[in-house]
């Protein structure tokens, strides 16, 4: 009579054992993958990325495709949180990384005209904002957290090498006048 301890387990029992640690190795694998998400692009989640890279595809042949762009990212533009919140996604760490991935698959010609085309549209925010706009801005950037902000993304945009910094000069020479317009009082 042979021992118990030498026949291999049923085949159902086999069959709960292998599932049971393949769903612990893809448990492990998601808190991975989510550990290196959140490394490399902090703040910005896998929801936001999806939007963006939904909208940067819709707008892609469109005839004002930066406008086009922020319109399907953000909601109508003629909204001022909407244009609020795209110009202060320009200080988003993770937004910075997204765009900063974005552009590096474009040729070199289409970067150029949509980083002009970027900035173009923030001179055109910044000469549409309302006193009550560059308030409400002002209050938002002056708070501990905007601040935290302004200096995460100025440190992230520097650590950039110099060719993508010669490249988005116009794009940050417009978010630097605008800032400096909305700290007038």
């Amino acid at each position: 009579m042979k021992s118990s301890m030498h026949q291999p387990p049923p085949v159902r029992q086999r069959s709960r054992f292998r599932w049971w640690w393949s769903l612990v190795i893809l448990a492990g694998l998601a808190v991975l993958l989510a550990g290196l998400w959140t490394w490399r692009f902090r703040t910005y989640t896998p929801k936001e990325a999806l939007l963006d890279l939904r909208a940067a595809a819709r707008s892609r042949h469109a005839p004002r495709p930066v406008e086009r762009f922020l319109e399907l990212r953000y909601g109508p533009l003629t909204e001022a949180t909407n244009r609020q919140h795209a110009f202060l996604d320009f200080f988003n760490q993770g937004h910075i990384e997204g765009l900063y991935m974005i552009s590096g698959h474009l040729k070199d010609d289409l970067r150029r005209a949509r980083i002009a085309d970027m900035a173009k549209w923030l001179g055109q925010y910044r000469q549409s904002l309302t006193p009550g706009e560059k308030a409400a801005l002002r209050a938002r950037l002056e708070t501990p957290e905007g601040k935290v902000m302004l200096q995460k993304a100025t440190s992230l945009y520097l650590s950039r090498d110099v060719a993508y910094r010669a490249a988005t000069a116009p794009v940050i020479t417009e978010l630097m006048t605008t800032l400096a317009e909305i700290k007038k009082p």
